[in-house]
């Protein structure tokens, strides 16, 4: 396209366009499409079942912020990683982590206490800590490393541009500055898919509520995650 002058302009909106359209095909997208819708149903269910509506429920006051915390930081990744932006996504993805970890930290305790003490804007343990903990049949060193190179997108850390570069073989440097989509789009669509999918079974328990679909989603989240590990050449577990 051009502008009035007639020279030629790069119109982001349309590649975004273009990305997305790809985006929601995947069986990836469709996954995390899939359990954020089902989150929110569950969401709408608890809230007008009255479950945790009386003062001093700290444990499933937490439950309930966290259950919708989880669902927009998932909206958001889906949104910005469709479009294309995949580092920045990978930073909404980290919180997507760290949201997960500590619902699953809060929801652990039977008692009120770690519900109470997030409700004031503290934590039981450090955020590496409640990470590992939400996720013990992984390896810690591997949690390590996931956890650190998501961190390192969410700053302004130059790993985040230099993950973008190739070098030729005279040296020289050549950055991709535009949206895009590699394969790590789809494994960071299927960790939101994966995490809502959780918050929305624990949520459905917790308040006593239906989780639409739940069974048939299950099957088919663990038929994604088969295929792209797959596709990335990783072991059977």
């Amino acid at each position: 396209m051009s502008d009035g002058s007639g020279r030629e302009t790069i119109s982001l909106s349309e590649h975004e366009a273009g990305l997305r359209q790809v985006a929601f095909q995947t069986r990836e997208y469709i996954a995390a499409d899939w359990a954020t819708s089902n989150l929110a149903s569950v969401i709408q269910l608890a809230g007008g079942s009255g479950w945790a509506s009386q003062p001093g429920q700290h444990r499933e006051h937490a439950i309930a912020f966290l259950s919708v915390r989880i669902l927009r930081a998932c909206r958001a990744a889906m949104g910005v990683l469709a479009a294309g932006w995949e580092t920045e996504g990978m930073g909404v993805t980290r919180q997507v982590v760290e949201i997960n970890a500590r619902l699953c930290e809060v929801a652990a305790d039977q008692t009120p206490e770690t519900g109470r003490l997030y409700l004031h804007g503290k934590a039981k343990t450090s955020i590496g800590a409640a990470i590992r903990a939400a996720t013990p049949e992984v390896d810690p060193s591997a949690v390590a490393d996931l956890y650190r190179g998501l961190s390192r997108y969410a700053h302004a850390d130059v790993g985040g541009i230099m993950r973008r570069a190739t070098v030729d073989d005279d040296l020289r440097a050549s950055i991709t500055w535009g949206p895009d989509h590699t394969e790590d789009t789809r494994l960071f669509l299927l960790v939101c898919g994966s995490f809502a999918a959780e918050a929305a079974t624990r949520l459905a328990v917790e308040a006593d509520v239906e989780h639409p679909n739940r069974d048939a989603l299950s099957t088919y989240l663990q038929a994604v995650e088969r295929e792209l590990a797959t596709a990335r050449g990783w072991p059977d577990t």
